[in-house]
């Protein structure tokens, strides 16, 4: 096996990958596409890959007289190919033709194993959960939940439309609802990553991992949340964690100040204080302070950098724009003030919703 076919091997095997592909409304869907995004060896793994499964489709289907249960497995199989295909279009999928045989039914094992989970999730779900969903979720209408991962090997730094600032490190996860039009902002973290959380009493933030409950205000800390280790540790500000499944408005919380650090005793099942005493920084280092600035540039580039910081699409009339030139910083404000900004130097408006950013305007002369 060449180090390509070991390369879409490894996508193949990753249930994000697949969940991606056979899932139009996945949460994995930001991270791919700018994984896919990043460079052209990236995209074309992920093509052949995609192709690959539409050949894996197209043999499946070809068996005849297959008793009742495999023709409904066929069926929930079929709905899966279906997304796939659209998406790829079927002249890609001679590409897979070269792979070896051995690895094929491999993966083939793999993929039918992930299909079947999927189809028992569906089929023991709850009939009044079934129609719940059906009633509340459009055939397009994307998850209001967000999800990043940091698949890199560098820490990655992105922002939450209140203008909080997040460093994530290798392999973490969080997701939060998009807009955080709550009456609360929280975020659900496994992994690491450094909170620069922005002020705002009205609406506290809330971090949820395994076994805490953390809530700010506005402050900046250090979260650690492994299978092996949960932690907080705390730069700057205040911070109050509890136990997970605790009261929180009843509940005695540990309160921490700057240097201090509060760790999960998993055989105790309970919150330890302690000073911060690491040689390390609290804080995590990333590429940039966070704060990038324009002189005259194409309106193209400050939305391209919009939708990388916030994991959110821009919709605009490109042509409509093309001649709009602007010259702005962007760095802690909240999504909503940047968006002021850009659209009143170049007299347009905005709307935010779950499908992303709308601009409408004239463009410039």
């Amino acid at each position: 096996m060449n180090t390509n076919e070991q390369k879409i091997n490894e996508l193949l095997l990753d249930n994000r990958f697949v969940d991606w592909l056979i899932n139009p409304q996945s949460p994995y869907a930001a991270y791919w596409l700018q994984w896919i995004q990043a460079s052209e060896d990236n995209a074309a793994l992920a093509s052949a890959a995609k192709a690959f499964l539409l050949e894996l489709q197209l043999a499946e289907s070809s068996r005849e007289n297959a008793p009742d249960e495999a023709m409904s497995r066929q069926a929930l199989t079929g709905q899966v190919w279906d997304n796939i295909r659209e998406s790829i279009g079927e002249e890609e999928a001679p590409v897979v033709r070269r792979m070896h045989r051995r690895w094929y039914w491999m993966v083939a094992a793999a993929l039918t194993g992930l299909v079947l989970l999927a189809g028992m999730l569906f089929v023991t779900r709850p009939a009044r959960q079934q129609s719940f969903l059906a009633t509340t979720t459009g055939e397009n209408r994307p998850s209001p939940e967000l999800v990043r991962y940091n698949g890199n090997d560098k820490n990655e730094l992105f922002f939450l439309p209140d203008g909080s600032k997040i460093t994530l490190g290798k392999d973490a996860r969080i997701s939060y609802n998009r807009l955080m039009n709550g009456s609360k902002r929280e975020v659900y973290l496994t992994g690491e990553a450094f909170f620069e959380v922005a002020k705002n009493p009205q609406k506290p933030f809330y971090i949820y991992t395994r076994n805490m409950v953390i809530k700010v205000l506005g402050t900046s800390f250090r979260v650690t949340a492994s299978d092996k280790h949960e932690s907080v540790a705390v730069r700057t500000g205040k911070v109050s964690v509890y136990l997970k499944g605790q009261d929180l408005e009843q509940s005695a919380a540990r309160i921490l100040m700057p240097r201090q650090v509060c760790t999960y005793m998993p055989a105790a099942n309970e919150l330890v204080t302690s000073t911060y005493t690491s040689a390390s920084k609290i804080e995590m280092e990333t590429e940039g302070a966070g704060k990038y600035n324009f002189e005259d540039k194409p309106l193209d580039t400050v939305f391209a950098k919009l939708e990388s910081m916030y994991s959110m699409p821009v919709h605009y009339d490109k042509q409509t724009f093309s001649n709009c030139f602007i010259t702005i910083s962007l760095g802690n404000e909240s999504l909503e003030e940047k968006l002021e900004v850009i659209t009143k130097t170049v007299n347009a408006s905005f709307s935010i919703s779950d499908y992303g950013i709308n601009i409408e305007g004239k463009g410039c002369k």
